[in-house]
C-alpha cells in the first residue's frame, strides 16, 4: 500500500486566468480550497492536500497548479 504524505505540496492559483467558476473547489476531495468573498479559490487547508490534482485537471482555464516538492 502506498502512503501519501500530506501537506508537502504547493498550490499556485493564477487569479488573472481564473473566472471563479468554483470547479476546483467542488472537485477537491480533501476540501483544500475554499472561496473568498469574490468567489475566487483560496488555499485554506494546504496540510490536507494529497496531490491528487483533481482541481488542476478540472480547471477549464488552467489557472491552478499543484506542485510537488523538489527532490
Amino acid at each position: 500500500m502506498t502512503v501519501v504524505e500530506r501537506g508537502i505540496y504547493r498550490i499556485e492559483l493564477n487569479r488573472t486566468l481564473c473566472k471563479a467558476c468554483g470547479l476546483c473547489i467542488a472537485w477537491c476531495p480533501q476540501q483544500v480550497l475554499s472561496a473568498d468573498a469574490e468567489a475566487y479559490p483560496v488555499v485554506s487547508r494546504l496540510a490536507a492536500c494529497v496531490n491528487c490534482k483533481a482541481c488542476e485537471r478540472h480547471c477549464p482555464d488552467f489557472a491552478i497548479e499543484v506542485i510537488p516538492p523538489q527532490s
